[in-house]
């Protein structure tokens, strides 16, 4: 079987719903025991999902430590790591808020950086590392300059881990979606999140988070084994171009 992660155990950080949620159920599909971390109480979707529960927050690298410790305690070992925990939120630069910033930093920055030293120090025969970045993080949006600045810091992190642990072993790689349908995603003006995906990305529609844990389970699995220090955009192609119906609409404005 491609990708088949049986014999495999897994952490999802931020897995009780939305892209997590998705990662959670593909890689316990796969076969690897998972161990999903939420700062929200998402045990009845864990065992729905046949998959273990550990309420964490994320940003508090002591609750990373704990995380880790408790996959060990259960699994016996760790090979998968899966640094997807996040919150979003939108304002100008000009009305940024210390505050927000700063907890856009602690989960972003603080926790994923916790997440890959802890989960390394437990991977003892190799392993892979999969952080999830954004879109924003590669191109500049309206609005999403403090959310975006700690989501780009999410792929040097994975670049520097890479070096770092690649002699070991240790393969760290990033995801950078675009408008993938989820709650959090929906949460605010879901009628102009559903037209942005349908006029600006290639593809014409808005992603799913089946489609992005694809892309997790591939570089989680020992198929990607050549692969390390990389980020994937999964995005509908919106970061290569602009598409047919945004010259379209353009042009159509131009007039």
């Amino acid at each position: 079987m491609m990708f088949d992660l049986a014999g495999k155990a897994a952490i999802v950080t931020g897995g009780g719903s939305g892209i997590g949620g998705a990662i959670a159920q593909r890689l316990r599909a796969a076969g690897a025991q998972v161990l999903i971390a939420d700062i929200h109480d998402h045990q009845a979707e864990a065992d729905a999902w046949d998959c273990q529960f550990r309420l964490t927050d994320c940003s508090n690298p002591d609750d990373v430590r704990g995380l880790c410790d408790e996959a060990m305690a259960r699994f016996g070992r760790l090979d998968i790591m899966v640094n997807n925990a996040g919150v979003a939120s939108g304002a100008l630069l000009a009305d940024a808020d210390p505050a927000r910033s700063e907890r856009f930093w602690r989960l972003h920055i603080l926790g994923v950086q916790a997440g890959i030293k802890e989960a390394a120090a437990r991977m003892t025969a190799g392993g892979a590392i999969v952080n999830i970045s954004s879109i924003t993080a590669v191109r500049g949006f309206l609005q999403w300059g403090e959310y975006a600045a700690t989501k780009a810091g999410i792929i040097s992190l994975t670049q520097t881990a890479a070096v770092e642990y690649g002699p070991v072993g240790i393969r760290v790689n990033c995801i950078a979606p675009g408008i993938i349908d989820t709650p959090l995603a929906m949460a605010e003006a879901p009628d102009m999140v559903a037209r942005n995906a349908n006029v600006f990305t290639l593809l014409g529609r808005i992603g799913r988070p089946e489609e992005l844990a694809a892309a997790v389970h591939f570089m989680a699995s020992d198929d990607a084994s050549y692969v390390t220090g990389q980020t994937l955009l999964v995005d509908g192609g919106w970061s290569t171009g602009t598409s047919i119906k945004g010259i379209e609409l353009a042009l159509s404005t131009s007039h």
